[in-house]
């Protein structure tokens, strides 16, 4: 893709687990050309910090906007 000047955003949906870690990630916007796949292996990697209610973490559901560009 980078060799043909490709550029892409894809858009993830997921949880955030209560230790950080993201699961159930499914794509909500795919771009394609391989984009989905690379965007998908990087988030799972990926360690956010969990939401809390009443000082206790919990999973939440969130979008991930990944962008793929030429510099």
């Amino acid at each position: 893709a980078k060799q043909q000047g490709k550029q892409a955003t894809v858009v993830l949906a997921l949880i955030v687990q209560t230790n950080g870690k993201p699961s159930t990630i499914v794509i909500a916007r795919p771009a394609g050309s391989g984009f989905d796949e690379q965007a998908l292996a990087t988030v799972a990697t990926w360690r956010f910090k969990p939401a809390t209610f009443n000082g206790q973490p919990v999973p939440v559901g969130i979008n991930v906007e990944v962008s793929f560009r030429l510099y």
